[in-house]
């Protein structure tokens, strides 16, 4: 009966093996197979394709554009791979503590216990090299002999137990010296990596500064930028549309417990906390009032998180122009927020994330004045007034 058992049970552990040996990322799979999925990366290559497209036919403002593009592409990935780095640091560091309070909790009892076995062999050394022979030798009485016979057997049993517990803790404290050697020295390469990510940030901060100098100098001309303007407004509409009916029958986060997002009205968060520089319907500088902002502007300090103001899905999350490294989020019934002028983006298009979940961190990427994020909601692709939607202020 315990035979069959047994190979009952080792016929079902090769089948599980089998099982992962043939759908190693099962779980994967069904993410990249997913249709919605699919059409936003289809949607964000068009849009990759048709900016450079662009690029090359305005000549050298369009050059100088890509060359914006890349160094903020650069920033956004070289940061993100630094907030990595330090959460990393911070997990080894947390480690490393434990490994040494330990070692210092280990060393403490193994002093302890080989100044103890001193103390013993102290006392057996003057109670005499025989003991035993000893009280034969007094003749005293049987009984008493007896009893310090038992007694002598139960110090040498106490002592040899104290010596193998004793070496079990030595076996320990060299177990954990190593340990910590090993992660001291995934610290140093992680602090080496760290380093190497900040100077390509440095570098790549370098060449956008001289980018979007000799942009700003191509587009002086007050036509020129507020043809520009109303090309990136465009842009930005016709890329919610197509995102619109991308995900237009797609399971939302919002189907799921969740509060529809169009009964949060007054109630949502801010991305960040900062002072409004631009309201919604407000005039864009250098459009003599032709153009109007279609979301708010939040002016705070670069590298400060961004929070998703509600559950949702990234449904973009790509450098667009007038915009710099911009994130949007689908929360379900045509309801979409924007966050623009990120420094990096954390959340890849198609995942899912929770409301609060940092997504992103400020910036001042696409050539916006001043660090803040671009704040902005859509509801079937027309623009919403953030002020009403969301509670107090930044």
């Amino acid at each position: 009966m315990r035979a069959s058992r047994f190979y009952t049970i080792l016929r079902l552990a090769a089948l599980a093996v089998f099982s992962l040996l043939l759908f190693p990322q099962g779980v994967v799979l069904a993410a990249n197979d997913d249709p919605t999925a699919h059409k936003l990366r289809e949607i964000q290559g068009r849009i990759r394709t048709v900016t450079r497209e662009i690029e090359k036919a305005q000549g050298q403002r369009g050059q100088i554009e890509a060359q914006l593009r890349r160094s903020e592409q650069s920033i956004g990935a070289a940061e993100d791979a630094l907030r990595l780095t330090r959460l990393r640091l911070t997990q080894q560091q947390t480690r490393l503590s434990t490994l040494m309070s330990r070692a210092g909790r280990q060393q403490a009892r193994l002093k302890h216990q080989i100044n103890a076995l001193s103390t013993q062999v102290i006392s057996a050394y003057k109670a005499g090299q025989q003991p035993r022979l000893q009280l034969l030798l007094n003749q005293e009485d049987p009984a008493k002999i007896s009893r310090m016979l038992a007694y002598y057997d139960y110090l040498n049993r106490a002592r040899l137990q104290e010596i193998a517990s004793a070496k079990h803790n030595l076996a320990g404290l060299i177990q954990t010296q190593r340990a910590l050697k090993t992660e001291t020295r995934a610290l140093d390469a992680t602090l080496a990596q760290q380093r190497s990510h900040q100077a390509e940030l440095t570098r790549a901060e370098q060449q956008r500064r001289l980018a979007l100098t000799q942009l700003n100098q191509t587009i002086s001309d007050k036509q020129a930028r507020l043809s520009s303007l109303k090309q990136d407004a465009k842009r930005l509409q016709d890329i919610v549309d197509s995102i619109g009916r991308a995900v237009a029958h797609s399971a939302s986060i919002n189907t799921l417990n969740h509060t529809p997002f169009d009964r949060l009205r007054g109630r949502l968060p801010w991305p960040v906390s900062g002072s409004i520089a631009a309201s919604f319907g407000q005039a864009r500088d250098g459009s003599d009032g032709v153009l109007r902002w279609q979301g708010t502007f939040i002016k705070t300090h670069r590298g400060a998180p961004i929070h998703a103001v509600d559950a949702g899905r990234v449904v973009f999350a790509d450098w667009l122009r007038g915009y710099g490294l911009l994130l949007i989020i689908d929360h379900g019934k045509g309801f979409m927020t924007l966050y623009g002028h990120d420094q990096a983006i954390y959340r890849p298009v198609g995942s899912w994330v929770r409301a609060g979940e940092v997504v992103a961190s400020v910036g001042d990427s696409g050539g916006a004045r001043s660090s803040g994020v671009y704040f902005a909601i859509r509801r079937d692709g027309r623009p919403l007034n953030p002020e009403h939607w969301c509670s107090g202020r930044p």
